[in-house]
């Protein structure tokens, strides 16, 4: 009989970075499992490659925003029947509410020998967050340290934050992966590419790819090319879901203000080609856990203008691979003024530092982790 293991996500398209992880599983001979939200975005494409190796979907109704909403109640309770339904070997679990409810539900199956970890995608506590911010998230977080096996970490500031918990094994990895040579190798008619999505052959494009949110805070790019003397010579290209949405138009209309070229695209799957023609990535997020984006634009050769949170200081470094920013106009402003027409002279630092998140780099770390914890007594 095969082993049991249940991989617990908010959304259900997050399954879109854990495949990997699942296969390694799979190899190791566990029957795998997928539990999250599938109610609320969108998520057909991963939906079929979960169908494709054969991973039996199951619907739980988290809510993101509080973990006292009541969709978390009742997401507590289908937990709890899931988890009645079947003995676990394994259960490991992803995002802050989520994985803590799913902590609080497995407590019984860990007594009985369930190994349970928790990968935290980025605290939501940071060095720039209110003394509030930090005690209520922090508190949180510890208080589910004491109910899992093992804490994984994406970032070296979460890292020393869970090496402070309760929780006896924290590991740290190199994000869940990034298919590098698909950035690095992208090949494209510069001046037909850019004219396709709008964008003009002497314009400096500046390139942030992400949800339109305010944690996303693409604001302050606009407010930050609005200061520069030359801002007609900018365009600022988002890509991400969003655009139709009350933050998506109030960005524009921002930008029409400020008089800023903005061009919001949406949701694109040819993000390798629209980086490989931009000349500055920018990474404005209040918050990230590691910023894909910026590791795939770095992977592309392009240096990014990025916040100085925890995630981001991993792999942006000033001079090298481009510069971190106070989340303020000001700061990015600057940033992007070194930058322009520093692309070719710091792509291949860029690059290098790209390598070190690649997919075969996490794939290699998760399997060493997965074999110390399900292999050990």
């Amino acid at each position: 009989m095969k082993k049991q293991a249940l991989i617990v996500a908010n959304l259900a398209g997050f399954a879109s970075f854990l495949l990997d992880q699942i296969r390694i599983l799979q190899e190791a001979g566990y029957e795998v499992t997928y539990a999250a939200n599938g109610n609320l975005l969108a998520w057909e494409d991963t939906r079929g490659k979960l169908d494709e190796l054969a991973v039996p979907f199951r619907q739980i109704d988290f809510n993101s925003t509080s973990p006292l909403a009541a969709e978390n109640r009742r997401a507590y309770r289908q937990l709890k029947a899931l988890l009645g339904e079947t003995r676990y070997d394994l259960i490991h679990c992803h995002t802050p509410i989520a994985g803590l409810l799913t902590r609080l539900a497995a407590r019984s199956q860990r007594r009985h020998g369930t190994r349970v970890i928790y990968t935290t995608h980025g605290f939501a506590f940071t060095s720039r967050s209110t003394g509030r911010q930090r005690l209520i998230y922090r508190t949180l977080e510890s208080f589910g340290s004491r109910f899992c096996d093992a804490i994984i970490t994406i970032n070296r500031e979460d890292y020393a934050a869970a090496a402070g918990m309760h929780c006896k094994k924290v590991f740290y990895i190199n994000g869940v992966g990034v298919d590098t040579e698909k950035y690095r190798s992208a090949q494209v008619d510069r001046d037909a590419y850019r004219a396709s999505i709008g964008v003009r052959p002497d314009q400096v494009m500046v390139l942030s790819v992400g949800e339109l949110s305010e944690r996303k805070n693409h604001r302050v790019v606009i407010e930050a090319l609005s200061l520069l003397p030359d801002k007609e010579r900018y365009v600022y290209v988002i890509c991400g879901n969003g655009i139709h949405g009350g933050t998506g138009q109030a960005l524009q209309a921002l930008a029409d203000r400020l008089s800023v070229h903005l061009i919001l695209l949406g949701f694109r799957t040819d993000i390798p080609e629209i980086m490989a023609v931009s000349d500055i990535g920018a990474l404005p997020s209040l918050r990230e856990g590691l910023g894909l984006s910026g590791v795939q634009s770095l992977a592309a050769g392009v240096p990014v203008a990025g916040t100085d949170v925890q995630g981001i200081r991993d792999y942006v470094k000033d001079g090298e691979t481009g510069y971190l920013c106070a989340p303020e106009p000001q700061a990015f402003s600057d940033a992007i003024a070194r930058l322009t027409g520093a692309r070719e002279q710091m792509a291949d630092a860029c690059r290098r530092m790209a390598e070190q998140f690649d997919r075969s780099v996490a794939h290699a770390q998760m399997e060493r982790i997965y074999g110390e914890l399900l292999l050990s007594d």
